[in-house]
């Protein structure tokens, strides 16, 4: 079951970790107005669904619904965080459970717990983020539950005589649940935080299709052992579901090992060029933002943030004395230079995870015109990737000092970068950086010297 989890967003770079807190999201008067009318329906049809139960179910199993509410809860506070501002626990076998054995009105009265737990508690979740988090399952829970029983779905005991027809109720109430339940999820992060509605199911909740279907049997199992042998059957699945919650607990943990080994490469070429110390995260961080800005999806944006990171790994393969070299290189310390984006492909190459990310460190010096290296490519021909990241990386060049000269200000940097639009860069990137870095400039045809014209052939290197 996915919770809206956080109220801040994080990531990691190098050896720390950064955070962008949304301090003024703590209230619900802040959120956007699309958010908060999102939120007001929540809670109202939420509202409107526990009077509605009250009124089908007035004489409640209290006993039962307690036990399995003191369930949801426990599995609630064990919460797994996704990749991205939400969470998930193993609670919706217990919910789906629940629906088996008693029905919509019964479980939606029970998910209402699901409004506070000691996970969101412990991570300081603002108020209208868990009151929304309980609307969503006891809407959830009833939508669910509704088509289970419209379906046909046996409440209570399900026999031999069920079979094969009770898996069609099954199979429907499971998938209503996981697309209400996500969906909702997936239109809060949306709009509070302005990304695309499919990118942001499809990045966080996409991979959890059958895990959903794998906690249903286990809800679906539970429910019957539960009616053959009370609640001492509910140990027997404890098993399970520890089994369940440590695979989420795995593939998030697989995601901070791969941030953990981008870490480690790119500490080792920092350890052998000085001028790449902070270079690579800045580029991550223009490169980033400017994919935000052309609308990629999150999948593409976590491999281009890898791809910037590792962008110059294959310096390692340099002579130190070339990289810390103060003055200009010579045509062959030039040409060794540019063998360092076939040097960093070869790197990478053999891990798995980054090997998405290879053409945009191979070809992040290519040029629009087709007078860049390694292979000369030009236009379209020229992976997306690669092209963001040639903007982001000749922006940070440009506005960090080199032996040489001086550094430029953001302005001139995003007016060389203006200048050199249709010939190096391309001109839709050029413009979605300059927008997402909120670079003003004037209005007027930028008189390039043609100083700065060379500044950029020189900080492609």
């Amino acid at each position: 079951m996915v919770n809206w989890l956080i109220g801040k967003l994080q990531f990691r770079t190098l050896s720390r970790e950064v955070t962008l807190t949304y301090e003024h999201l703590t209230t619900v008067v802040n959120v956007p107005v699309r958010a908060k009318v999102l939120f007001y329906s929540i809670y109202l049809a939420a509202f409107a669904t526990l009077v509605v139960s009250l009124i089908m179910e007035p004489a409640l199993p209290w006993l039962e619904v307690a036990l399995f509410m003191l369930l949801i809860f426990i599995a609630d506070s064990f919460a797994i965080q996704l990749p991205k501002k939400a969470s998930i626990s193993v609670s919706f076998a217990i919910i789906f459970a629940m629906t088996v054995l008693f029905g919509p009105w019964v479980t939606s009265l029970a998910s209402l717990i699901t409004v506070v737990n000691f996970s969101d508690l412990r991570n300081k979740i603002p108020w209208y983020k868990m009151v929304f988090n309980g609307g969503n399952y006891v809407v959830s829970a009833f939508v669910s539950g509704y088509v289970y029983m419209l379906a046909g779905g046996a409440i209570g005991k399900v026999t031999a005589a069920n079979f094969p027809y009770i898996i069609i109720p099954l199979s429907l109430s499971c998938t209503v649940f996981f697309i209400t339940n996500t969906s909702l999820i997936t239109l809060a992060i949306a709009f509070i935080y302005d990304e695309p509605v499919f990118n942001t199911w499809r990045y966080n909740f996409q991979w959890l299709t059958p895990n959903y279907y794998a906690l249903g049997v286990l809800g679906f199992i539970l429910s019957q052992l539960y009616v053959s042998s009370g609640p001492a059957s509910i140990i027997l699945l404890v098993v399970p579901l520890l089994i369940a919650r440590q695979t989420f607990s795995v593939y998030m943990n697989l995601k901070s090992a791969y941030v953990d080994t981008v870490s480690a490469l790119v500490q080792a070429l920092e350890a052998k060029d000085p001028y790449t110390r902070g270079h690579s995260e800045r580029v991550a961080k223009y490169a980033e933002l400017t994919a935000k800005e052309l609308k990629l999806p999150d999948d593409k944006i976590e491999t281009l943030r890898y791809a910037a990171l590792l962008h110059d790994i294959g310096k390692i393969g340099i002579a130190r004395r070339i990289l810390n070299k103060p003055g200009r290189l010579t045509n062959e310390e030039f040409k060794q230079i540019q063998a360092h984006p076939g040097l960093g492909a070869e790197i990478i190459g053999d891990i798995d995870f980054l090997k998405e990310a290879i053409p945009a460190v191979y070809y992040h010096h290519e040029r629009l015109n087709g007078t860049g290296y390694a292979e000369g490519l030009s236009g379209e021909r020229i992976p997306l990737l690669a092209r963001i990241m040639t903007v982001a990386d000749s922006f940070d060049a440009m506005t960090s000092t080199r032996s040489y000269r001086p550094e430029l200000s953001h302005e001139e940097a995003a007016e060389e970068l203006m200048a050199c639009s249709g010939s190096q860069f391309d001109p839709r990137i050029v413009e979605a950086f300059i927008k997402a870095a909120g670079i003003l400039l004037e209005d007027k045809k930028p008189n390039v010297k043609e100083l700065q014209l060379r500044i950029a052939a020189e900080d492609t290197v």
